[in-house]
């Protein structure tokens, strides 16, 4: 095996493996700018301040839900739970200006893919927060996500210990 298929391999995003969907700095969960997330209504959630419009799938799995404005999409990872990620603070205003989706729904995805372009700069333009969540909304049942202890993410980073 050659050098570069050896830091291939060492890596790989594996199933069970959680990336951050964007670079940018994660904040605690209880600052996050709406209750429904800050109080993780939706299920076990982390907030990145993101640093870039780049944003990308966290998990190896399927896309089961792509909200027509871009501004969310849910992947079912192949490890069996579900992930949603929310870009920004009630974006779903901007009615999908400033959203380009580089995913389909019902396609299967890889961690680290490139999932949605957003225009951060004219989602501040119009007043809004450009926090990205990422919400594990059903886990299985023998499941318990840890999150590494840090504050600046690269999308793509794995970010769950493990």
């Amino acid at each position: 095996m050659s050098f570069l298929q050896k830091l291939w391999k060492k890596n790989e995003i594996k199933d069970g493996d959680i990336v951050s969907p964007v670079t940018g700095t994660i904040i605690a969960t209880k600052d996050i700018a709406d209750s429904v997330f800050a109080q993780e209504i939706m299920g076990q959630t982390i907030g990145i301040v993101p640093e870039e419009g780049i944003v990308v799938c966290p998990v190896n799995g399927k896309v089961e839900v792509l909200f027509p404005t871009g501004h969310a999409f849910g992947i079912k990872g192949n490890d069996g739970n579900s992930y949603l990620v929310h870009i920004g603070i009630e974006t779903v205003n901007l009615q999908g200006k400033g959203f380009t989706t580089w995913i389909k729904q019902g396609q299967n995805v890889k961690a680290g893919q490139k999932a949605v372009d957003v225009d951060l700069q004219y989602v501040k333009s119009n007043g809004l927060d450009t926090t990205v969540m990422l919400i594990v909304t059903e886990k299985k049942d023998d499941c318990n996500i840890q999150y590494v202890e840090k504050s600046n993410v690269i999308k793509a980073e794995k970010i769950n210990q493990g």
